[in-house]
């Protein structure tokens, strides 16, 4: 039997934080097993001269994935690939939706791109899916004017709310406000984050757990690979990893296991291969599927255990759910 073939998709290599990232190191794993690695990025891969055909770089040996972007990408066709793993980061905005719906219109085979495009398509990273919103916290995406008549008795007892652009990623543009007290209040503000109601953007209670950190779990379709915790930066009450933000070992408590199982029954069912959560107070504040990291930082706390491995055999194990009637 073919070994089968990878190909992973992801920002332009000079936005990557190389030494940490997450899809080199499952690319070095990759290469590790003796699968056939290829990499590309957002920038050139439609750049081939034929339809049906992609530019790609074959990883030749582990040593050289920090030199990939000097090796010559070549025409690749896209049915070549027993799994395309779009690796671009957040937002899901029109940018990233046109380069899923490229790869199907070029010939990529259903089943083949992971997680599954229509999830990746239109599930931000800010909100949980819908088979978890009851653990999500009180939260409401703000687009009208009209949508404040909706949110101020939704919010009546919070003193402290957070707004989160939706058109933004990375903790960009996240803040945290006082209540507003009245209507014109509350529109002052949303008119001022929305750029006159121009930009989506989510807002969601205060939760002050945030304070004794926030608690990332990775899976590998229903398999919880490992969870860590992640503390604010100093005088912050975001997680800024790249500004000082730490990390430590973290073993889960009776409700987190409950919550973890609850979202890799989820990832099955849906047939997500790769996922990052995070919990604030028991709540899901973030849910990347897109492109979840950390991976490299989850092994480091967990005394160097190969996790990449147990990611991959997963992936080597994956098969898309069938379509219900």
């Amino acid at each position: 039997m073919q070994t089968p073939s990878f190909l992973w998709i992801t920002d332009p290599w000079s936005t990557l934080h190389h030494s940490k990232d997450t899809t080199l190191r499952l690319m070095h794993e990759a290469l590790n097993m003796g699968i056939p690695t290829f990499w590309t990025a957002s920038d050139f891969i439609f750049s081939a001269p034929n339809p049906g055909e992609i530019m790609a770089v074959k990883a030749p040996a582990i040593s050289d994935l920090a030199q990939l972007d000097q090796i010559t990408p070549h025409a690749i066709p896209l049915s070549s690939f027993h799994q395309i793993h779009v690796r671009t980061d957040p937002p899901v905005d029109d940018a990233y939706r046109s380069l899923i719906d490229r790869l199907i219109t070029n010939g990529a085979q259903d089943g083949v791109i992971l997680n599954p495009p229509e999830l990746l398509k239109h599930q931000s990273e800010k909100i949980p899916h819908t088979a978890l919103m009851r653990y999500a916290p009180k939260m409401m995406v703000v687009r009208l004017p009209e949508d404040i008549d909706v949110l101020m008795p939704l919010f009546k007892t919070d003193s402290e709310i957070v707004s989160k652009p939706l058109h933004l990623a990375q903790s960009i543009g996240v803040a945290k406000h006082i209540t507003p007290e009245s209507r014109n209040g509350w529109h002052r503000l949303l008119d001022s984050l929305t750029e006159g109601f121009t930009q989506p953007i989510l807002i969601q209670e205060f939760l002050p757990g945030i304070h004794h950190g926030e608690t990332r779990l990775w899976f590998a379709g229903d398999t919880l690979v490992g969870a860590l915790k992640k503390y604010p930066k100093k005088g912050d009450f975001r997680v800024l990893i790249d500004e000082g933000s730490t990390i430590n070992a973290h073993q889960l408590n009776a409700s987190e296991l409950a919550i973890a199982e609850a979202i890799g029954k989820t990832n099955q069912s849906l047939g997500i291969l790769m996922a990052a959560v995070d919990l604030i107070d028991d709540k899901i504040c973030d849910y990347n599927i897109t492109s979840p990291g950390l991976l490299i930082q989850l092994e480091e706390v967990n005394d160097g255990k190969n996790l990449a491995r147990i990611v991959l055999d997963r992936a080597l194990e994956y098969r898309a759910p069938v379509a219900r009637e």
